[in-house]
């Protein structure tokens, strides 16, 4: 559907009423040019003659190398948040609308959905080698299980993925607010800093929450730097899913993977690239991981950045960015400063008159052996 539709009464009126014609530019001095040399008539032959190398004047830069390339800067990923929200087609569980599929969270008036997740936008690249697996799976399985991707909309553009660190939430207007205070919260002073995960499997998992069987690709860790935990699998993705679970289940909501806190489910990660109503049997399975031992040595080197999660609530996507290390070191030093000053305070080391030039003072008086 076009985005203005004019009626017809509008282009009557506009042949009847033509601009009026160009004027006519003085001669110039010296020999005569003919008109249609000098200027070309505004018809779509005109243009079409103006528009091609000699009259663009372009065509040093067409033939070189690259030229085709933007030299625009790439967008922001907040700029995705902007655009993130579909339009809603109906309030009512009208499942023709959605392939079949139903709402897990009906729809009520003054509550919101709302979901906490990891978003990952895959290069064309890494698209075009998804798109292509599940083709080929699609092709195996000879029509035995009718798949649906997330890569691609209704009208053909890319899709973003995630990685999911909440159930399907639903909050009132009352709370929404401040869950949202909460959730970032928790986030930023979470001593998290940006990392990467990597594809390491392809399975298929029978949906909890609806009849649906996802086709996802599991992720770890990327190697640990020196000196980091690695008896624990998704180390940081656990410490974040345990601070959206802490904050989640405070509002009354159910916790995802986890049913305490203390329960590991590093293994549990994963990102969804397709879903079926069908059942996936051991037959199914044995054929989807030989497609994916065919093209995991290029899949398994891909790296997802984590660099903060997504907070969906209602059609407003929130990006909550993990602190940074430099953030985190100068927030654990002023942790321990803090808890070493009070302690000192405590034992009397400190007279008012140590207090009037600030811990500084206080602690090179210490260092110089020089106590009250």
């Amino acid at each position: 559907m076009a985005l203005v539709d004019y009626s017809s009464s509008d282009s009557a009126d506009e042949a009847d009423h033509q601009l009026p014609p160009a004027k006519r530019r003085r001669a110039a001095v010296g020999p005569a040019t003919h008109p249609s040399a000098a200027t070309p008539k505004a018809t779509p032959t005109g243009i079409s003659e103006a528009s091609g190398p000699d009259a663009s004047g372009s065509d040093a830069n067409s033939s070189k190398p690259g030229a085709d390339v933007s030299d625009m800067p790439p967008l922001p990923s907040e700029f995705h948040d902007l655009y993130a929200s579909t339009v809603r087609q109906s309030v009512v569980d009208d499942p023709s609308l959605h392939h079949g599929r139903h709402r897990q969270i009906p729809h009520v008036v003054g509550h919101w959905p709302t979901h906490l997740y990891v978003e990952w936008h895959p290069t064309t690249a890494q698209h075009a080698v998804l798109a292509d697996l599940i083709n080929d799976i699609k092709v195996e399985l000879g029509g035995e299980v009718q798949i649906h991707d997330f890569l691609t909309s209704e009208l053909g553009s890319p899709l973003p993925l995630h990685i999911s660190l909440s159930r399907p939430l639903s909050l009132s207007t009352a709370d929404k607010d401040i869950f949202l205070e909460k959730i970032t919260h928790t986030i930023r002073t979470s001593v998290v800093a940006p990392f990467t995960v990597n594809p390491n499997g392809l399975v298929w998992f029978k949906s909890p929450d609806s009849n649906r069987t996802f086709l996802v690709l599991r992720v770890t860790s990327s190697p640990p730097a020196t000196g980091e935990d690695t008896t624990e699998t998704n180390p940081k993705l656990m410490a974040l899913l345990t601070r959206c679970n802490a904050t989640v289940t405070a509002f009354d909501q159910p916790a995802l993977y986890q049913r305490s806190q203390k329960r590991p489910a590093g293994n549990a990660f994963h990102v969804s690239i397709g879903w079926t109503f069908d059942q996936a049997d051991d037959k199914t399975s044995l054929k989807t991981q030989q497609l994916f031992e065919q093209a995991k040595s290029g899949i398994e080197s891909w790296e997802i950045d984590v660099a903060g999660i997504k907070a969906k609530i209602g059609n407003v996507v929130n990006h909550i960015a993990l602190a940074n290390r430099g953030w985190v070191w100068k927030a654990l030093r002023a942790v321990v400063w803090d808890v070493i000053s009070c302690l000192y305070r405590q034992s009397g080391y400190f007279t008012p008159e140590d207090n009037r030039h600030g811990d500084s003072a206080q602690f090179g008086g210490l260092r110089d052996g020089n106590r009250p």
